[in-house]
């Protein structure tokens, strides 16, 4: 009798344990995608923002008048808000995909060079509908981000910058433009994760009447999705082109941001934005005893992966030459391949968090 009674209190309870387990959870992914908006998305936009409106000034300042303190100011302002592209730019869902302005900032994988043939035949045929924002925003979208400022500003742009010549003024003109677009675009980026209404609230306020996010672990899965998103961006869309098929065959031609000798820059912004993103999740409480190692594990890895790329001696399209260069870079690809395929797979059980759609998938 009183093992019957007993397995008929167990019974009883279980549907109440496994409901307070069910609350813990949907507790936790709540809290989960919080620390994401709050603790990262929010500020990096934030501060994304200020990096364009710096780099905006900045055009206007040199343009009055060009010289090379003015142009080595420039070039530092455009390194800033590159480096605060790639601390978001992983971040494929909500404002950042809506009305293309994820192209509109970088268009890339570019294989055909077709942002640069562009803006390159912009500046040859001094084409005026360049110089203003509002039909710029009407031409291609590989016309209008940071990769056409590139062309127009940086290489052999220099000389004839500093010449203060017709090509010159043009190519400020152009680069004002821009400025002045990107800028727009990242207030607006700003301004709609701060909207109390907008996307932010899919994300934070999940239900059945949500159009994106029905309960509390679909939204936990777009917010590490980003993450795992973001690693394979940096290790299959700036690494591996550049890796080439084998050592002794890279290919230093395939580096994003070449031009301006950003490329390790981007890279290495990328994986400090990763590596913050992660923290500011903030995944320790709510990880099992089983799996609280995966914390510090994941991240010691990325700041492996940083340590190694501050290593490689700029500009990369040299250092990959070099088998040392390229060995180092071959490493950190190594490791965000770990990084990414642990948090895909391991954390998402840690979390039971269930990874769906890819952001680069079709890509």
């Amino acid at each position: 009798m009183r093992s019957f009674l007993a397995t008929l209190l167990v019974i009883v309870a279980l549907p109440g344990l496994a409901n307070a387990a069910e609350a813990e959870d949907a507790q936790n992914h709540r809290q989960f995608v919080a620390n994401a908006v709050e603790g990262y998305v929010r500020p990096e936009f934030d501060r994304f923002a200020g990096t364009l409106h710096a780099l905006d000034d900045e055009i206007g300042t040199f343009c009055t008048a060009p010289d090379a303190a003015g142009y080595n100011r420039l070039s530092a302002r455009y390194r800033g808000a590159l480096e605060g592209f790639a601390r978001i730019g992983f971040l494929r869902f909500g404002p950042l995909i809506e009305d293309h302005r994820l192209e509109r900032l970088l268009f890339w994988p570019d294989r055909k060079s077709t942002g640069r043939r562009q803006a390159q035949a912009a500046v040859r045929e001094r084409d005026e509908s360049v110089l203003k924002v509002e039909s710029l925003q009407e031409k291609s979208v590989a016309m209008q981000g940071l990769l056409a400022l590139e062309e127009v500003l940086f290489d052999d742009a220099r000389d004839a910058l500093l010449a203060d010549g017709e090509d010159g003024r043009f190519r400020c003109g152009y680069a004002a433009a821009i400025g002045a677009n990107l800028s727009g675009i990242g207030d607006t980026l700003a301004a709609e994760w701060h909207d109390e209404e907008g996307y932010s609230a899919l994300l934070l306020r999940p239900g059945d009447d949500n159009r994106a996010f029905r309960t509390e672990q679909e939204a936990a899965s777009q917010i590490l999705g980003g993450l795992t998103t973001g690693l394979q961006i940096v290790r299959d869309q700036w690494m591996r082109p550049v890796l080439g098929s084998r050592p002794g065959k890279p290919k230093p031609l395939m580096a994003l941001f070449r031009r301006s000798g950003n490329s390790l820059a981007m890279m290495e912004a990328a994986l400090g934005g990763l590596k913050d993103y992660l923290a500011a999740l903030r995944i320790k409480p709510m990880l099992e005893e089983e799996w609280v190692w995966m914390d510090a594990s994941l991240q010691f890895q990325l700041q492996s992966a940083l340590k190694v790329l501050g290593e490689i001696e700029p500009p990369l399209s040299s250092a990959v030459r070099k088998p040392e260069g390229y060995g180092k870079l071959q490493f950190v690809s190594g490791i965000i391949e770990d990084v990414r395929e642990s948090a895909g797979s391991e954390l998402a059980v840690a979390l039971k968090i269930q990874v769906g759609f890819n952001a680069l998938d079709g890509d």
